[in-house]
């Protein structure tokens, strides 16, 4: 057997989970950059949202970015390091808050909230709770 440490299962579950949560949200975002008129259009027809034009390029470039964190986050806890934790937590507070400072409080996310309650305390279990790979620098 290698030396390699062996990544407990729910820590696996929760970043195959987020992987595929953050990637989905910095493709989607990176469409909607790229399509933007058309996106705007299908969210004129589909809410009841009355501003679109506060769904500026930069608006949707910082969820792009912030969900490309948030992947740099859950890869740093793939590999059992502690820093993608207060990585992927400081990331997903920012996204769970820029709707609604940015759009409104009617931008609050109960859902939203929800899951990042869900991921953050599950990820903090494995590394604040279990002492996994607490070395922030120096990983070997």
């Amino acid at each position: 057997m290698t030396g390699r440490k062996v990544r407990p299962s729910g820590l696996e579950a929760l970043c195959l989970l987020s992987f595929a949560g953050s990637g989905a949200g910095f493709l989607l975002y990176v469409a909607v950059l790229l399509f933007r008129d058309e996106a705007l259009r299908i969210i004129d027809i589909y809410s009841s949202w009355d501003q679109p034009g506060l769904l500026t390029s930069r608006y949707f470039l910082l969820l792009a970015g912030g969900n490309l964190l948030s992947l740099a986050g859950v890869f740093l806890m793939w590999h059992q390091r502690s820093a993608g934790f207060f990585l992927y937590a400081g990331i997903q507070m920012a996204l769970l808050l820029l709707p609604p400072l940015w759009l409104g409080k009617e931008a609050f996310s109960s859902v939203a909230l929800i899951f990042t309650l869900l991921f953050t305390t599950g990820y903090a279990r494995y590394f604040l709770h279990t002492g996994l790979n607490l070395k922030l620098r120096n990983p070997s």
